[in-house]
This record gives C-alpha cells, structure tokens and sequence, in this order.
C-alpha cells in the first residue's frame, strides 16, 4: 500500500520513531508534563507524526512497523523478565486473575448492550453480528481474535466495512492505552481506592519485592552485546518453536514461549544481574509504544462515510460498560488500581499492552502476570468471539 507521507523509506521512519522517545524523555523531565510520563507522550507523538503524514500510518505498511509488532516487543518481554522476582507472584496473580475475568465479564455485555442500542443492523445487515464478534474476540484477548473472527464470518471480503472496523478498532485501542496508563494515578485519588492504595502503602515496598541489580564486571561493549544477543536467539527460538507446533497441530503462541526462555534464563545469575537489559528493553517498550501511536490513521475513517461515527459510538459503548464493571467490582474487592489497569490493558490490547503499562508503574512484580493474563487471553477471546455470534443468531 503506497503513502503520501514524507518520509516513507524504513530507515528513515526508523529514525524518526526514536527521535520521537527523545522527545518524549526530554519532554517529561518538565513539571507541567511529569505527570503524564514518556509513555503517554510517546504514544501522542506518534500518532501526531502519522496523522501529519510526517510517517506514514501503521495501516499503511512499513518494515519498520512489521519487525517491531513481531520482533521488538517479543524482545522487550524477553529483557525485563531477565529480572523479575518469581516469589511476587504468590501476591499478584490471585487478584490479577480476578481482575482481568471481570474485564472480559464487561465487554461481554457490553458488546450486548451496544449492539441492542446501535443499529448497525440497518447499515450491514447480518455482518453486523459478525462484528459483535471481532469486538468480543479483540477486546478480550487481542486484536488476533479479531482477525480469526473476521476471517471465518468472511468479513475480510468486503474490504470498506473490515478497513473501516479495523482503524476503528486501532484508534479506540490507542485511546484506551492512553486511559489505562493513567488510570491507577486518577483510581488512587478517588474515595472508593484510598484504602487500598494506603494499604498497599504500608506494606512490603515494590522495590523490596522487585530485583536487586548488581552490576556485572562486563565490558562496555559486553553489556550492551549480551542481552541483545540473548533476545535475539530467544525471539528467534519462540518464533521457530511456535511455527513447529502450529505445523502440528498444536498452537502455542510465540509469547509464551519467549516467556519461559526469559524465566529460565533468569535463573542464571550471570544473565539476571545483566543492569543494561533493563535499560535496552524500556527503550524497545518505547519503540513499540511510538508504532502504536502511528497505528491511528484519522484520515482513512473519513473513507467509511456515515459507519465511522456508528463504529465509535458501539466501541465507546463497550469501553464504558467494561470500565464500569472492572472499576466498580474491583472497588469493592479492594483491588489495587494498577492491577485494575493492568488487567483492562490485557483485555483491550492484548499481553503486550498490559505488559507496558506495568513497566511504565515501575511495578516489576506485576510484569510477569500481566503477560501471562494477556496469553490468557490470546487463548479464550476467539472462542468468546464465536459465542457472541453464535449468541446473537
């Protein structure tokens, strides 16, 4: 697919898209941006570079974009699980799982209630019941279900309607990254989380539970050298591994398999103390992040005329119905809010998204369930998908 954007060759996108972590770095050293942190920032610029056509849109197609959803963020995974504290788990995963099935409970009905209020019926007839499934199947589990949904009710045949529904779905995506980051500082100012987030306060400290890293005696060029070396044969053997198994019968996704490289690699003191790993799987984090920002192209919705604003509005619909029973619910369990937003990030976006957002709360101790809730997730949304289509015959 061609671009009209001023730089379209790969290295330069390339470049551009780390200029922007600079910016996003620089800006949130200042007081007025603080608050909203590099994340937010960079996924802003992004998506302001794609939208200027500065960049071209991700939907556009670019090397650049297709390594790094594939490879880079399966690397960042591999580097900041190097060091995560296995013993956290016992903490984090029981209100975890709680958290994320509430997450699921919310865009179930509330893909029910947006398709009883938007009449989509009138505008595509019996695809409309179709979409409620790619919006169940993305919204559980990650924009993989959205496609094995799609595929199977023939959507991808009409070419406006899945474009359409596509960059609809990117957008509202991006937007929701851009809430669930900022959700557990805005959570933790309300009345109903202040106990929890007091509680949290008074016990054990995140830094007592995450690693200690001590710096090993490698060289400069070692440092760097090594953990790029380990993510690169890890990614590489998960997608090699992942591939065998699919050719077999048996699909396991790439995620996971990097995963356990990661644990097991952990084990080894000389790879756990590794202090650049950190550093260099942040950055791929931010890279990824910028990439995400790029994915919402405002100019192609214009392309779907009347069944933009329609598509917004049932989305909308379902953020809210999700928000509510998630933060609702999990207010009167007493679930902190980071793992509440951590939990709706593994709904919306999938493994990766929930992934960055405990990375961007410094809660390394939630890294690991947040990948594994995610996969979880990767593995059940298509089904709830086809249960909604089938719900709705």
């Amino acid at each position: 697919m061609t671009s009209d954007a001023l730089v379209t060759s790969p290295l330069g996108v390339l470049a551009i898209l780390l200029a922007s972590i600079v910016v996003a770095e620089l800006l949130a050293r200042y007081r007025t941006m603080k608050k909203l942190g590099a994340a937010l920032i960079v996924i802003a610029v992004g998506a302001l570079l794609a939208n200027l056509r500065i960049i071209p849109p991700a939907t556009s197609g670019n090397p650049v974009y297709d390594f790094t959803f594939t490879y880079v963020i399966s690397g960042s995974i591999f580097l900041l699980l190097l060091q995560v504290n296995l013993g956290a788990l016992r903490r984090a995963g029981g209100q975890m799982i709680g958290a994320f099935a509430l997450g699921a409970v919310g865009v179930f009905l509330g893909v029910l209630i947006a398709n009883a209020v938007i009449p989509l019926d009138d505008m595509i007839g019996d695809k409309s019941r179709a979409l409620a499934g790619m919006f169940t199947g993305t919204y559980i589990g990650g924009s993989a279900n959205f496609n094995a949904v799609a595929v199977a009710m023939d959507v991808t045949r009409d070419g406006g309607l899945y474009t359409a529904t596509t960059v609809v779905d990117n957008v509202m995506t991006d937007v929701w990254i851009l809430i669930a980051l900022a959700l557990p500082a805005l959570l933790s100012r309300t009345r109903w989380f202040r106990a929890v987030v007091s509680s949290t306060a008074t016990a054990p400290s995140q830094q007592a539970v995450a690693p200690q890293i001590d710096h090993t005696p490698l060289s400069g060029t070692l440092e760097i050298a090594l953990p790029l070396a380990l993510a690169s044969l890890a990614v590489w053997l998960s997608t090699m591994v992942s591939a065998w198994l699919s050719a077999r019968g048996v699909g396991v996704p790439s995620v996971l398999i990097v995963t356990t490289l990661a644990l097991i690699a952990a084990q080894v003191p000389a790879f756990s103390r590794l202090a650049s790993a950190h550093t260099i799987g942040l950055w791929a984090v931010y890279l990824f992040l910028a990439v995400v920002g790029a994915n919402a192209d405002l100019a192609a919705l214009a392309e779907a005329g009347q069944l933009t604003p329609m598509l917004f509005a049932y989305v909308t619909i379902i953020f809210v119905i999700h928000a509510v029973i998630l933060i609702g619910v999990g207010a009167l369990l007493k679930i902190e809010p980071v793992v509440l937003a951590i939990a709706s990030a593994a709904n919306i976006g999938g493994s990766s998204t929930a992934f960055v957002v405990a990375e961007a709360e410094d809660r390394h101790d939630l890294v690991l369930p947040a990948i594994l809730i995610g996969s979880i997730g990767t593995a059940l949304g298509a089904y709830a998908g086809f249960a909604m289509t089938a719900l709705l015959r």
